[in-house]
């Protein structure tokens, strides 16, 4: 199965793995990143690849992204973009809990035009209540903002017939996790890019680990 998937935030770590693995099964890929005029291993891709610049919490660039795929459709539509530290409270919301959600309702056209319909968050277990508190450090308070505007999105997506899941990657070894993560780059993506060749509309709304497992909330 081939078709075309737009992914958030592909410079590197999970979303240029994303970005390799779908360019090598044949997909149409469309990648973002902030500087494509230096756009590093993503650059790199072999196969059919676009990519375009994207600060995510920049509206007018959203918007352009948004009139790139203007009558064209996008069968899956990836956000992987985000900060773990060296930010504000108020610039990780905006990255963490605002952005994607901005990103999606500027996509969501093209979603609802494409065979596929479905759109994939990363979030984190950070975000999770434990015992029905929010979370209180800056990253995982951000995440849980997501989680809790997702779920309350999600329903009128699946009326339209779109299949939308959070996921929890594991602690991956990126730049972001560091290089004592227990879960390689390859693990977290190969587990997510089975579960999302998978999903049926039964399965919108669920916050689901790399391993396809439910997450508590």
């Amino acid at each position: 199965m081939t078709g075309s998937v737009l992914i958030i935030g592909a410079s590197r770590g999970i979303g240029l793995r994303f970005a390799e693995t779908y360019a090598a099964d044949g997909w149409e890929v469309h990648a973002t990143t902030r500087t494509p005029d230096n756009p590093g291993a993503l650059g790199d891709i072999a196969g059919d690849v676009s990519i375009y610049e994207l600060e995510v919490c920049n509206l007018g660039q959203i918007a352009a992204l948004g009139d790139v795929f203007e009558g064209r459709g996008l069968d899956v539509l990836i956000h992987s973009a985000g900060v773990l530290r060296g930010v504000s409270r108020d610039e990780m919301r905006a990255i963490n809990a605002d952005a994607p959600l901005d990103v999606v309702d500027a996509l969501m056209p093209a979603v609802l035009r494409g065979k596929d319909r479905k759109i994939v968050i990363l979030t984190s277990q950070m975000g999770a209540r434990n015992g029905g508190r929010t979370p209180s450090a800056d990253y995982g308070a951000s995440k849980c903002l997501l989680n809790d505007r997702f779920r309350d999105l999600e329903p009128h997506w699946r009326t339209q017939g779109v299949r939308a899941v959070v996921f929890h990657p594991g602690w991956v070894a990126t730049d972001m996790g560091g290089a004592g993560a227990s879960v390689s780059v390859d693990e977290s993506v190969s587990g997510m890019r089975q579960v999302i060749d998978g999903l049926e509309l039964r399965d919108s709304g669920r916050f689901l680990t790399w391993k396809g497992t439910e997450h508590p909330w």
